[in-house]
């Protein structure tokens, strides 16, 4: 479980989270929603540790350690073209390595679980750079897979892919999350956030608005009053 507690994200004098506190259970897929710059980006940074922030979580303060807990796929992900995809998603399992140490028995069956996860088996040997756009997601998803952390925390994956790799990795998820995993994943597409998640918490202006399952969490007054819509997809002036 994933505790928060009063998360405050600032950015100079401008506050982009603003005291978000709750829970993320083990095994509960949340989708995180909200229009564009609604801290949704910095909530999952703050999380992860990666960027400084006010309040607390109940993740380990040490990078090491919190590494092992969560793995993070960052918007826009890259890696080096000329790398092969199995080099790339055995780095998922940098936090269990010492500095001049090799993969382990227990690494190579872990890198083999996350691609065989992400339907990448047959691109193992391939370089990154020759993959399509959304090879490329599955790739940096099986990448956190690796880690086998209790959590992951997605920013963004699905976008700008077609509909058959959103769906994909949208599955994969929801599948990751059925075996245990915390996912925490950023969204902007309402329907899959409606369609995999248990749960959604919905940001407006850096604050958590609604966090509710996702019949409840974007009900008619959300719609409207957050993403400026009603129930049946119309715009509200």
């Amino acid at each position: 479980m994933i505790e928060l507690q009063n998360i405050t994200v600032r950015y100079g004098d401008t506050s982009v989270v603003q005291n978000v506190s709750s829970e993320a259970k083990a095994g509960e897929f949340i989708a995180l929603v909200g229009p564009n710059g609604s801290g949704k980006s910095s909530l999952l940074k703050a999380i992860a540790g990666l960027t400084p922030h006010e309040g607390s979580s109940s993740l380990p303060k040490n990078p090491r350690a919190r590494a092992k807990a969560l793995s993070y796929l960052a918007q826009n992900s890259t890696a080096p073209d000329q790398r092969s995809v199995k080099d790339i998603i055995a780095l998922g399992r940098t936090p269990f390595l010492g500095l001049l140490s090799k993969l382990s028995e227990p690494d190579v069956a872990a890198i083999q679980r996350a691609a065989k996860s992400c339907e990448i088996e047959p691109l193992l040997e391939r370089s990154f750079g020759t993959l399509s756009g959304g090879e490329k997601m599955r790739v940096h998803l099986a990448r956190s897979l690796a880690t086998q952390a209790p959590a992951l925390l997605a920013d963004e994956p699905i976008t700008a892919l077609d509909p058959y790799y959103q769906i994909s990795v949208m599955k994969i998820l929801r599948e990751t999350a059925n075996r245990g995993t915390t996912i925490i994943a950023a969204l902007h597409d309402l329907n899959y956030a409606n369609r995999f998640a248990d749960r959604i918490w919905v940001m407006q202006a850096g604050r958590l608005v609604s966090d509710d399952s996702p019949d409840k969490a974007l009900n008619a007054e959300v719609l409207r009053d957050v993403f400026r819509i009603t129930p049946e997809g119309e715009t509200v002036s």
